[in-house]
């Protein structure tokens, strides 16, 4: 392997300057081929339990860990780079938990994405074995696994996000001088619509077929009839929190977005088990917005849920994973005072 993929955390900021070649490079994803490192990987002992299973309990929680933080990264999976996207919590967790000085741990979970993307799909025989893991495990998130069982949807850039959004079209349309004199709003357009993205940090209002009520209104204007419709509504930080209020003020009025995603007919998530204020991970094209970007719509979606990961995670007891048969280095040979996988 070349290199191994960086990992980015959610929170990592992009510059509000950056410009859309900087977000979405070429347009064209990187391809993915099989290198030293992922043939080493297929014939390690994870990977054999990845495919048949396993009832030790140290590698249950072993391959469980792995398989929640690979889920929590199939969404944001994108054809910007070969970068990928983590909550730091989790890669917390990957690192503390997870890893031991003879078992790098974030190695194997950047080997088991390379898998994922030079095949184009989640295996088979690991959808099967974490099904029956997370009779044990709980919070691996199998409809995001499922979604890639089938393929993988990349988003054109995990870097594009709301706040991005909104920080653009204030620069270049918005704040435009009078200088300029093409049409901003079509360049502005051009360049940030009709993108395929992965937005995450939205709570739903409510979801629902498009009927009709009365001649000529629809319940959801941005929907064609007897279509699914889920509306969810993302709501800025307050630009203040940061800052210490030594006044007593009153947190800054912040105005919500409200988001329409048209759904696909076929949803990896059980819609019907969705609630009204459930934190989602939303994937579709981004196809329209109104001039005050306080309302987008997003079509052919599919909808997860978004775990909220602040509060920390147990994904292993680090005292027992050295106990797993498959807890060895097969991958890197690295000494066990190197940091495991990432040392260049």
């Amino acid at each position: 392997m070349r290199r191994f993929l960086a990992l980015l955390t959610l929170c990592a900021a992009v510059p509000a300057l950056a410009q859309k070649e900087e977000i979405f490079g070429s347009g064209k994803p990187p391809t993915y081929r099989e290198e030293k490192m992922d043939k080493k990987f297929a014939k390690s002992r994870v990977a054999k339990l990845l495919d048949k299973g396993t009832d030790e309990p140290a590698c249950v929680q072993l391959l469980g860990g792995l398989f929640v933080a690979l889920a929590e990264i199939i969404p944001s999976l994108h054809k910007r780079d070969e970068n990928f996207s983590l909550d730091p919590t989790l890669v917390e967790a990957v690192n503390t938990q997870l890893t031991t000085p003879q078992f790098p741990a974030m190695a194997y979970l950047v080997s088991m994405v390379r898998k994922v993307m030079i095949t184009g799909h989640l295996p088979d025989t690991w959808l099967e074995t974490a099904t029956q893991l997370n009779k044990t495990v709980k919070i691996i998130d199998l409809p995001k696994l499922k979604s890639a069982n089938e393929s993988i949807s990349l988003a054109d850039s995990s870097y594009f996000t709301i706040p991005l959004l909104k920080q653009r079209y204030y620069a270049e349309v918005l704040g435009a001088n009078s200088a300029v004199t093409t049409d901003v709003v079509a360049t502005f357009r051009d360049a940030w619509l009709d993108r395929d993205v992965a937005w995450g940090g939205a709570n739903l209002v409510d979801v629902g077929i498009n009927q009709p009520k009365g001649k000529k209104k629809k319940k959801y204007r941005l929907a064609e009839a007897e279509e699914l419709v889920a509306v969810l509504q993302w709501i800025p930080p307050d630009p203040r929190k940061k800052e210490i209020d030594l006044m007593g003020q009153h947190p800054t009025r912040v105005d919500p977005i409200v988001i329409y995603a048209r759904l696909q007919p076929k949803q990896y998530t059980d819609i019907e088990k969705l609630f009204r204020g459930q934190r989602i991970m939303l994937k579709g094209r981004f196809w329209e917005m109104n001039k005050q970007v306080t309302e987008l719509e997003v079509r052919d979606a599919v909808v997860f849920n978004e775990t909220d990961w602040s509060q920390g995670v147990v994904l292993a007891n680090p005292a027992e994973i050295s106990a797993c048969s498959a807890a060895i280095n097969e991958l890197t040979g690295i000494a066990p005072d190197q940091p495991g996988g990432f040392k260049h």
